[in-house]
């Protein structure tokens, strides 16, 4: 068990080159120790996992907390440390008060409550392409389609009225990324509060078949949860509901442009099953969890033949746990046809695995079986090497993605 080991400087886990790669040096890192430690942007220490045994044990042991409240929690960033007064939710809880939480949330993302919803999003799909199609190219493939469509479904799903959706989406957005103006994150969390607290109002006088209404009703008048409880999980799900698969649409798309014979196969297949499996591979593949997910040991573990004493932070990295080639063959090759693609932990493991992944998984499923064969001549409007990319928060993220078709 090593504890002298070098403490190494936190890098921004992408590769300039290659953005939607983990960069070169945390490989070298990995071939050098199986288990690394870091000092990250405020000074703290934490041990980097990249291992995918090792990330998935972290990830499924309640000893490690994902309370960013408990000292020496390794917090991603200012933005985030500045919202700590105003973001207290199943995604930094732990259990019991995580599993309670979670089963109010339940009904909503069960598989049979989002086929219900396939017959909207499908419809959605084809107005936002339409749309493209009227606008002619070339245009801007985040706002007109890859942001729009996660909004107008997280919208629909949460109650929250459309007139609203640039209003909250330009919030979250400031919530997450503006790391260099923790103040001004810390004003856009309240704004946001505030934003979400009025709804709650709305939904009270006048309840209706959707999320806000049921916690309202279910939850709230009841007593079960408190007007801030119903805010914060409301937060959550307008944050991470819109602004994730936003990313993943994009990043998809992108790896589309990068491999012209895999877009084919999808442009021209009619079996579900290779889209799913598709999907599953475009999650591996192009992370959007580039900055990894923390936790703090409550006792002392050993993980992978490291001792992690209590009060240490770990910083989970899922990405290179999908790029472990003891796992995945060749894991920095895009395969479609990936037969263990579904092991990757895009969505993370244990408690903490996001709730909305069903929910992301038919979204992404419904973009790529309509979108190839409504628009065969989509094609990126000039070079990848000049993509911008969102930094400093918690996904990574491509600013615009210019498309010609």
């Amino acid at each position: 068990m090593n504890r002298s080991m070098p403490i190494r400087e936190f890098l921004p886990l992408r590769d300039p080159a290659n953005p939607l790669h983990p960069p070169r040096e945390v490989y070298q890192w990995r071939d050098e120790s199986r288990i690394n430690k870091v000092r990250t942007w405020d000074g703290t220490e934490a041990w980097l996992l990249t291992r995918y045994d090792d990330v998935k044990q972290a990830l499924g042991d309640e000893r490690f907390s994902a309370n960013p409240r408990r000292p020496g929690f390794p917090e991603k960033n200012a933005a985030y440390a500045a919202n700590l007064g105003t973001d207290h939710n199943v995604r930094t809880m732990d259990n019991p008060e995580h599993g309670i939480q979670k089963a109010m949330l339940a009904r909503d993302f069960t598989v049979g409550r989002l086929q219900e919803m396939r017959p909207a999003i499908e419809a959605k799909v084809h107005k936002l392409i339409d749309e493209m199609l009227a606008h002619g190219g070339p245009l801007d493939f985040v706002p007109h389609f890859a942001l729009a469509l996660p909004v107008e479904v997280m919208c629909e799903l949460l109650g929250v009225p459309m007139t609203d959706r640039e209003y909250f989406a330009g919030l979250s957005n400031q919530t997450t990324g503006d790391a260099e103006s923790p103040e001004k994150s810390a004003e856009a969390g309240r704004k946001l509060n505030e934003y979400i607290d009025g709804l709650l109002d709305v939904k009270d006088k006048t309840p209706e078949n959707d999320l806000l209404s049921r916690l309202v009703v279910n939850q709230l008048r009841t007593g079960a949860l408190s007007r801030a409880d119903i805010i914060s999980l409301g937060r959550l799900m307008l944050i991470a509901g819109h602004e994730t698969t936003a990313h993943q649409i994009t990043h998809s798309t992108l790896m589309m442009f990068l491999y012209p014979e895999q877009r084919r196969e999808l442009q021209e297949t009619d079996d579900p099953r290779l889209i799913r499996n598709a999907v599953e591979e475009f999650l591996r593949f192009a992370s959007i969890t580039h900055n990894g997910r923390r936790r703090v040991a409550t006792e002392d573990v050993e993980v992978g033949g490291q001792l992690i004493r209590a009060g240490e932070g770990v910083i989970v990295m899922t990405n290179m746990a999908d790029r472990d080639e003891t796992v995945f063959e060749e894991p920095n090759t895009l395969d479609i046809h990936r037969h263990n693609a579904r092991q990757h932990m895009a969505f993370g493991f244990g408690i903490h695995q996001c709730m909305g992944q069903l929910l992301s998984r038919v979204e992404l499923q419904i973009v790529h079986s309509i979108l190839w064969k409504r628009m065969p001549n989509l094609q990126l409007n000039g070079n990848v090497e000049d993509l911008g990319y969102i930094e400093n928060t918690s996904v990574l993220g491509i600013k615009t993605l210019p498309v010609k078709f």
